[in-house]
């Protein structure tokens, strides 16, 4: 089980990201809850126009901790970014929860390609360099080019 929060620009979203994790990884959610990056003092970074995905991320962890949840995603519609790169499509901490940026993926298929990834990372997976949802993409190019499915390493890890 996870809880998937969204923005209002993501909610169209929140049903097809549902069934995206529950078909690869069998997570299903318990609960889907409104939570807008705007509420995050200190996140959003006006000469960059971004907001800082860490920030977001930290806000995320502490507000699980005070409701004792456990795996978490929350789907932005906002730019991201973190120190020393122009942007992310997202960010995550293993065991806790993942922040996913929807601002530069133009399709549904790469929203739920990298939602799929952040999970990955949340469950514990590194990233991958077999043909496999859990590379690294530093462009919209790459993020394309990779499937939208775990490798056979990438599954053992998860189900020993």
């Amino acid at each position: 089980m996870f809880r998937l929060y969204y923005d209002t620009k993501s909610a169209a979203l929140v049903a097809s990201v549902k069934e995206a994790l529950n078909t690869v990884f069998g997570l299903k959610a318990d609960e889907e809850l409104y939570l807008d990056p705007a509420a995050v003092m200190g996140a959003y970074n006006a000469l960059r126009r971004q907001h800082n995905a860490s920030q977001l991320l930290k806000y995320l962890i502490r507000r699980l901790q005070v409701r004792r949840d456990a795996l978490s995603l929350w789907i932005v519609s906002d730019d991201l970014y973190v120190a020393g790169m122009n942007f992310v499509f997202g960010l995550a901490h293993p065991g806790n929860a993942a922040v996913l940026s929807t601002y530069r993926l133009d399709s549904l298929e790469l929203v739920n390609k990298e939602a799929i990834h952040e999970m990955g990372h949340v469950l514990g997976l590194q990233h991958c360099t077999n043909d496999c949802v859990m590379q690294f993409s530093n462009s919209l190019d790459e993020a394309k080019a990779k499937p939208a499915t775990l490798c056979e390493r990438c599954r053992s890890l998860l189900h020993p």
